[in-house]
């Protein structure tokens, strides 16, 4: 006499089956793309904020590979550009309209003031480490 297995079962095989499967073909989130104990400092995102014609704060320190985010909270456009050569600042954002952002990836370490092309009295600086 053959018994057919009831549905709960065969269900409750197939799941254990496909959790095997998943956790032997997909590393953990800790693990997934760096090595364990690296040493080094996942990248991150800092955010300046810019409001009532001020970048907040006006100082920034990140470390090479970091992002910046300029968030323009302001009623104006905006721009973030590097103080340095005219012709071929470092980094330029163009115009950040308001309630946009734009994102700068820090990648040549150093220290760069910059200021908004629109108006010029903004100033801030960015510190890469």
């Amino acid at each position: 006499m053959h018994r057919r297995p009831n549905l709960a079962s065969v269900t409750l095989v197939l799941l254990a089956a496909l959790a095997l499967i998943a956790a032997a073909g997909f590393p953990s989130h800790a693990s997934a793309g760096r090595p364990a104990n690296s040493g080094s400092v996942p990248p991150k995102v800092v955010t300046v904020v810019i409001r009532e014609l001020k970048f907040e704060p006006a100082t920034v320190t990140v470390h090479a590979g970091d992002t910046v985010e300029w968030k323009n909270d302001d009623i104006v456009p905006h721009t973030a550009t590097e103080d340095g050569d005219p012709q071929k600042p470092a980094f330029d954002s163009g115009t950040i309209q308001t309630g946009a952002a734009w994102r700068y990836v820090a990648r040549k370490k150093g220290t760069y003031n910059y200021i908004c092309t629109l108006h010029p009295n903004m100033k801030g600086k960015l510190i890469v480490q």
